[in-house]
């Protein structure tokens, strides 16, 4: 199983040049592995290099998501930041809320992360 670099999901979102979105499309029919922050670093150059907005970059990873020889870590987690970032949130923050399982809570500076945490694993707790 191959590990997947972000610039293989960026071809095959983009589709901006061809020899390299059919070698991701070949990479990516077969078992791979994409960790989370590859996921994150995905996240941030749709939305701020490529200028799509959230919800295109929600529906790209959706996408993404159904290939069935993909294997997403904490694959639950990235989704439901996606979700919640389609919907207004930073999807970082989101991230960071989601992997948080096992603590206690969530603790930030950042009111606005709580206004947006409903059905987080943990309470947001806002100093």
């Amino acid at each position: 199983m191959r590990s997947i670099d972000t610039n293989i999901l960026v071809r095959m979102v983009l589709v901006d040049d061809v020899d390299q979105y059919d070698a991701a499309l070949a990479v990516l029919n077969q078992p791979c592995w994409i960790g989370v922050t590859v996921a994150l670093e995905l996240w941030w150059v749709l939305t701020r290099v490529a200028r799509l907005s959230p919800v295109v970059t929600s529906a790209a990873f959706a996408e993404l998501g159904s290939l069935e020889a993909a294997t997403w870590q904490h694959a639950d987690a990235v989704q439901w930041a996606t979700t919640k970032a389609a919907a207004g949130a930073d999807f970082a923050d989101m991230l960071h809320l989601a992997l948080s399982g096992g603590a206690d809570s969530f603790t930030t500076f950042d009111k606005g992360i709580a206004a947006q945490a409903d059905g987080a694993p943990v309470p947001v707790e806002t100093l």
